[in-house]
């Protein structure tokens, strides 16, 4: 149906944001662009008028020489890289249409007849940012060691970097073969070594539940609530037990799950 169109027609769409982006619940806000296609080759300026009468848009949605209703699709993509809070965010936008055109053709080329109006209608914009989380952490390694005295504490520090204004807490589960509220490391033979992770450089036990975890505030670099940018970083110490028998030699290994919690 594009051949309804001269020069002189238009579809037009104005688009007038309420704000600056789409506002989240801290004031934080997100930047987006407008397309008039999921391709993004047509990018709509706010308060200036869209014509979809162009680059064939209308052909494509069918939009000209029918009686039943269209919807016209609008597309949006968010800037990256936005450091914001969790929450909901939303902006409201007015979208005045002003329409002109053929909209019948006669067998001789002449116009039948002309779709002429407006309309204004109101389009919220929402999307949801979650908290999350990237995490660092290395493998803890004891060497190895003839007695199990002669195993050294091994001193490192795991990084949480989370979404900007969270508060959470991290723990770290009992791993695989827990006993006697110790965490023990296994060998192929099914014989144990008992060790554990401590907080900082204490001696306060690492776990997964209540006081056992430890908060975004207790971290050793850089406390406080997730800044969506750098780490956070949480240092420990991990022993193996030396009031246990030296089981027989072998390699012995363990896994712990980390989880973050907010």
């Amino acid at each position: 149906m594009l051949s309804l169109l001269s020069s002189g027609d238009h579809f037009y769409a104005t688009i007038t944001p309420a704000s600056g982006g789409l506002v989240g619940p801290t004031g934080d806000v997100i930047a987006y662009t407008l397309y008039a296609d999921n391709s993004t080759n047509y990018p709509i300026a706010r308060n200036v008028a869209y014509d979809f009468a162009r680059n064939g848009i209308l052909d494509v949605l069918g939009l000209l020489g029918s009686i039943t209703p269209k919807t016209v699709p609008i597309y949006l993509r968010t800037q990256i890289g936005s450091n914001v809070a969790a929450g909901l965010y939303q902006e409201n936008l007015t979208v005045t249409w002003s329409w002109d055109y053929c909209s019948g053709i006669s067998v001789l080329g002449g116009c039948l007849g002309r779709d002429i109006g407006s309309g204004v209608q109101t389009l919220n914009v929402s999307l949801t940012v979650t908290n999350d989380c990237q995490i660092t952490t290395p493998d803890i390694s004891f060497s190895s060691a003839p007695v199990v005295a002669g195993f050294g504490t091994v001193s490192q520090s795991m990084s949480v970097s989370c979404t900007k204004g969270s508060n959470y807490t991290v723990g770290l589960d009992d791993g695989q073969n827990v006993s006697g509220g110790r965490r023990r490391m296994k060998s192929s033979a099914n014989n144990y070594l008992a060790y554990d992770i401590f907080k900082s450089a204490g001696t306060v036990r690492w776990g997964a539940s209540g006081a056992a975890r430890r908060a975004s505030a207790d971290a050793d670099v850089n406390p406080g609530a997730g800044t969506g940018t750098g780490s956070q970083v949480f240092n420990y110490n991990a022993k193996v037990y030396t009031d246990q028998a030296t089981p027989p030699a072998a390699t012995y290994s363990d896994s712990v799950i980390l989880d973050v919690q907010f």
